[in-house]
Order: C-alpha cells, then structure tokens, then sequence
C-alpha cells in the first residue's frame, strides 16, 4: 500500500518543472520582508532626492526672472529663495533617515536569501547532504543575516524553521532531470531575460538625461551669448546649469550608466553558465557544485551593485 508521501512525490514527478519553479511568494517570509524594506528604501530615496533637485532647479531658474513689483520687492527672487530653502527640507530628511542604507541592504539580504533557497531546493553546494543537515545549515545561514541585518523590518519567526516552505522541500525532492528543468528555465532564463530588459532600458534612460544635459547646456551658452549683447535680460546661463548639472545628478544617483554596462555583462555570463549546466548528464555530484558556481555568478553582481552604490 502507497503512503501519503509515495503519492505526493509520483503527483510532483509528473508536474512540468514550471509548477515547481520558486517564485517570490514561495520563498521564505525573510525574504518578502527584506525585499519590501528594499523596495521603500529604494521609492523614498529616489522621492526626497528628485524633490531635492527640482527645488534647486526651480530656484536657479526663478533667480533669474527680473519681477519686480511697484514696492520694489523682487518676486523671482523671494520665489527662488523659497525654493532653495524649500530644497533643505529633503536634504535634511535624507540625510536624518538614510533611506539609502534600507535600500541597499534590504537588497542585499533579499538576494542572498533568494540565493540561499534555490541552493537549498537544487541541492546544491553546500546543501547537498541529508535533508536534516541541508535544513540545518540553511537556518544558521538565515541566523547569519538576521545578525548582520538586524536593522531590517523582519516578521515574528524570522529564521525558524517555518521559513522552508513547502515548495522549497517540495523541488528538491524531485529527480535531478526535474531540478535541472525547473532551475534552467525559472532561475536563470528568469535572470538572463530581467538583466537584459534592465541593459537596454538603463542604456535608453541614460542617453535620454544625457541628451537633456547637453540641450540644457546648449540653450545655456545661448542664452548667455543674448544676454551678452544686451538682446534679453535673463540669467539663461545660470539656469542652464542647473538643469545640467541636476540630470547629471539624477543619472549618478540612478547609476544608469555603470548598471546598464554591469547587466550586460551578467546576462551574457548567465548565457554562458546555462550551456555550461546544460551539457551536464545525471551526475548529482557535479550538478551540486555547478549549479553552487551558478549562484555565485549571480550573487557576484548583487555584490558588485551594493560595492558601487555605497561607493558611489
């Protein structure tokens, strides 16, 4: 007579490997936390910062109005000057909150414990062993981040047990042809299409501000060559600049440049490390210290990315 577990692992072997594959929401509570953390890090970070800089561009333009009214009072400029100090008001929160830090390491411990549970599921180095030891070593590498990033929002039971969920356990019971389906086509198919749609779409955002900066700076020395000869009385020069010089800002804080050129650069690698897994026949050994050099193809760019972000 079959047990419940002989018929739940024949039910598993005959589902196709994308009913197996982990999505966000099948992976551990740890992770939804951290990635939520990230995400608000992330939105107020980029919030307070464009408030900033559109504070100093709107004052740097205004500077520039001559409107004067009959008292004498100078509406440009007591506009700009609302504006500039308006501007101190984000300044001062980002720097009080830090946003950027949340940011940074929520996404750090979100791919980490994403790299951690496919390595769990794939049985993968160093979870290759017994299922009790491979749990074993999983908690302590989840206790590990809860230490290092204590700051994170994490849930009530963070890092227990309860964090392996179903699915995770439920993948890495299937036969290695399973995995290996379920790995290719959800971990790194996944990966190699998100890095190049992100390439292409940075490299389009960055050519956009670029070409604002350049415009900004064209209609600037312009404006400055008018005004030289007496033909309009207005600061264009100045405002001009600041226009510049905050889309150069925005694409520094945004990293545009450096992400697109990163990503590229992954996705290509991600293609080479598929044919690389893909050329591999039935040995578990060699399956589990591959697919580990996988992750860590993978992790080595979220390394890279939070290296140039604090850098930066």
């Amino acid at each position: 007579m079959r047990t419940t577990a002989t018929i739940a692992m024949i039910v598993d072997m005959h589902r196709g490997p994308s009913e197996l594959i982990l999505t966000d929401d099948s992976l551990p509570s740890m992770f939804r936390s951290a990635d939520s953390a990230s995400l608000a890090g992330q939105a107020d970070t980029v919030r307070w910062s464009a408030l900033q800089l559109a504070m100093l561009v709107i004052g740097a333009v205004l500077g520039g109005v001559d409107i004067k009214l009959s008292n004498g009072l100078d509406v440009g400029a007591l506009v700009a000057a609302i504006a500039l100090l308006t501007s101190l008001i984000p300044a001062l929160w980002l720097t009080a909150n830090n946003p950027q830090r949340t940011w940074y390491r929520g996404r750090a411990a979100a791919e980490s414990l994403r790299t951690l549970s496919w390595k769990y599921a794939m049985r993968a180095e160093p979870f290759a062993g017994t299922d009790s030891a491979a749990e074993e070593r999983l908690l302590q590498d989840m206790a590990a981040i809860l230490r290092d990033l204590g700051d994170i929002g994490w849930p009530t039971g963070a890092g227990d047990s309860a964090e392996i969920t179903e699915q995770m356990r439920r993948l890495r019971r299937q036969p290695l042809r399973v995995r290996q389906h379920a790995y290719l086509e959800g971990r790194l198919d996944a990966e190699h299409m998100w890095y190049t749609a992100k390439a292409r779409r940075f490299t389009r955002i960055a050519r956009r501000w670029t070409t604002v900066a350049f415009i900004a700076t064209l209609l600037g020395l312009a404006g400055g060559f008018v005004r030289a000869f007496g033909l309009l009385n207005y600061d264009g020069l100045g405002s001009a600049s600041a226009i510049a010089a905050a889309a150069t800002a925005w694409v520094q804080l945004k990293q545009y440049r450096p992400l697109a050129a990163a990503y590229s650069l992954t996705s290509h690698e991600l293609l080479l490390v598929k044919a690389g897994l893909e050329t591999l026949g039935d040995d578990e050994a060699q399956w589990s210290r591959h697919c580990s050099e996988a992750e860590e193809a993978i992790s080595r760019e979220h390394t890279m990315w939070l290296a140039r972000r604090e850098a930066a």
